[in-house]
């Protein structure tokens, strides 16, 4: 553990670094090795602030080795595959990184390009960027350190999921690891009908954590195990009176949380919060000044932050009231019990248990964490932090892993049927999703051509970062792929962002289409090139007026590149001569 939570300073510090010296005109080699130079330095002031780390217990018995192998033959067949060159393709592995995968290589690239701070979005050129990108930013600086773009990505994720097994450990054993990779409700049931192992989860809401979030969302790959040290830290240090981290660790990991992942840093407040206001905690062992030191010393640099990720606190609006979360519309029965099997249950009988416990003086660990978690993973069922609904699963997340341990606590007073038959209930579902989502029979999707990608490279390393390019918006546009700023991206991206995209959309769609008035929209939309390639011509046709009267400054058999600057610097001269008339 001492490793890992020293392994996850540097790693902070070093992207800060990095997020720091984008101001200065954007990312370069030598922003690059200074990020890793302090980085380091952060890694040894961390190692030798942990000497005094408490040890943690050991693996022992079949079930604790199972689920650590299980764990392990998880990371090593989801990260080693995540994407990898197939013959002239590039391509990825899970069908639940279909989209997510291009955003975060688009995002890596545009960083390692010298993009500067703060950043424009790079699939929506209006506006500023508004998503949580250190982890990417943390994979530019191996990019900038001539570390191979697909090399960083496995090794993060592998190191990423390997401090968050250790966390996951630490946090609550056996219990929690194995609930965490299979946490699910009766889809997998489904198994018994079809005779064959699927990923049934995917076609509910309470989708597999592994395979639908911590692959996917790669800000997880550094949140769940900050998020998971600092729980466990605050446990240790807020309500057993016992050792946990240093603070100078605690502020730096908590107050930078939001740079990497804003739901992870929306729980942690929330749950700090609540234990300054129950009345039942206001006798804990630790005393409430440790809670407001902990937010007074982490509130500038949080605030500095979420500042900046919501363009000064402008995006409240994502937050909304929901009557029924998803699929629960078609009928809240059904739903609950499709998605989440037993687990409603379960959580009722430990809260009954707890309950009857109150008076116990240990049981107000129980009390802090169960009771708040429970009440927000039910609110996050009405109240939405993001525009698409099911972003709520990142918060859902929190609320289930801060249970996990109160739970085993429970079952460990049960005999070993009962035991046995809770977590066939709860896990059984997701262990069939796990195994289908990642057996023999994924034989992988290509995400790009290779050829194109290295051919169109080499053209645009003439253009400068900050240029906006007019082409087709889909997922996997080679222009993004190659870190590159389009006026408007995918659809699919904007709508779960929360960006009122479809003005813009439509008129890049009437621009590529060569309607009459393009080169206006062109103007309105800040084009600087436009890129018309096989993509382009299949879906908006052969009309390109612009071949006329704006310069051709690249060719391949990728496609082209036009320049329209031009048409800006008329309209700027038109402005200049009809101010000299007046």
């Amino acid at each position: 553990m001492k490793t890992v939570i020293a392994g996850l300073v540097g790693f902070c510090v070093a992207t800060v670094t990095a997020l720091l010296a984008g101001f200065a005109g954007g990312l370069t080699n030598n922003s690059a090795a200074l990020a890793f130079a302090l980085g380091g330095i952060a890694v040894f002031a961390a190692w030798s602030s942990l000497r005094d780390l408490p040890e943690g217990e050991p693996v022992r018995g079949w079930a604790a080795w199972g689920a650590v192998v299980a764990f392990a033959l998880f990371a090593l067949r989801a990260f080693c595959w995540l994407i990898y060159p197939q013959g002239c393709d590039l391509s990825f592995f899970s069908p639940n990184n279909l989209g997510d995968l291009s955003l975060h290589l688009n995002y890596i690239q545009y960083f390692a390009n010298g993009a500067p701070f703060w950043p424009q979005n790079p699939i929506y050129a209006a506006a500023s960027l508004h998503y949580p990108f250190g982890v990417d930013l943390f994979n530019s600086l191996l990019t900038l350190a001539n570390v191979d773009l697909v090399r960083g990505l496995v090794w993060v994720g592998l190191l990423g999921a390997l401090a968050t097994g250790v966390m996951l450990w630490r946090w609550g054993g056996a219990f929690t690891l194995a609930g965490f990779l299979f946490n699910g409700g009766l889809a997998g049931f489904a198994l018994f009908a079809t005779g064959q192992f699927a990923d049934f989860q995917d076609k509910v809401d309470w989708k597999c954590i592994p395979l639908a979030l911590f692959v996917t969302q790669r800000g997880l790959l550094y949140a769940i195990p900050v998020g998971l040290a600092l729980l466990w830290s605050w446990r240790a240090r807020l309500l057993r009176s016992g050792r946990g981290l240093p603070l100078w660790i605690e502020v730096l990991l908590y107050s930078t949380l939001p740079i990497f992942h804003l739901h992870t840093f929306i729980f942690l407040s929330l749950l700090l919060g609540a234990w300054l206001l129950v009345p039942a905690l206001q006798g804990a062992p630790a005393p409430r000044c440790k809670i407001v030191r902990l937010g007074l010393l982490s509130f500038a640099p949080a605030s500095a932050l979420i500042y900046a990720l919501t363009g000064g606190f402008q995006s409240g609006g994502m937050i909304h009231f929901t009557r029924a979360w998803m699929g629960e519309k078609d009928g809240a029965l059904r739903f609950w019990v499709e998605n989440f099997g037993a687990l409603p249950l379960v959580l009722a009988a430990l809260l009954i248990w707890i309950l009857r416990r109150r008076k116990r003086p240990e049981t107000l660990e129980l009390i802090a964490l169960v009771v708040p978690s429970l009440l927000f993973f039910l609110i996050t069922f009405r109240v939405m932090f993001a525009a698409w609904d099911w972003d709520n699963t990142k918060l859902m997340l929190w609320a289930y892993l801060a249970m996990l341990p109160a739970l085993w606590a429970m079952l460990r007073e049960e005999a070993l049927w009962v035991r046995s038959a809770v977590c066939a209930a709860l896990f059984f579902s997701g262990a069939v999703s796990m195994i289908g989502g990642l057996n023999a029979s994924h034989a992988g999707f290509s995400l790009a051509s290779r050829e194109e990608l290295t051919g169109l490279a080499a053209p645009l390393r003439e253009i400068p970062v900050t240029a906006t390019f007019a082409c087709l918006p889909t997922y996997n546009h080679p222009l993004l792929l190659l870190g590159r700023k389009v006026v408007v991206g995918y659809d699919g991206h904007l709508m779960s962002h929360g960006i009122p995209y479809q003005a813009r959309y439509a008129d890049l769609e009437s621009l590529l289409r060569g309607e009459q008035g393009w080169q206006k929209r062109a103007k309105q939309l800040g084009v600087d090139y436009l890129f018309w390639g096989d993509r382009e011509r299949q879906k908006y046709g052969n009309a390109t007026p612009w071949t006329e009267t704006a310069p051709l400054i690249a060719e391949g058999s990728w496609g082209r590149i036009y320049d329209l600057r031009g048409l800006r610097s008329e309209s700027a001269n038109a402005r200049e001569k009809t101010e000299i008339k007046r």
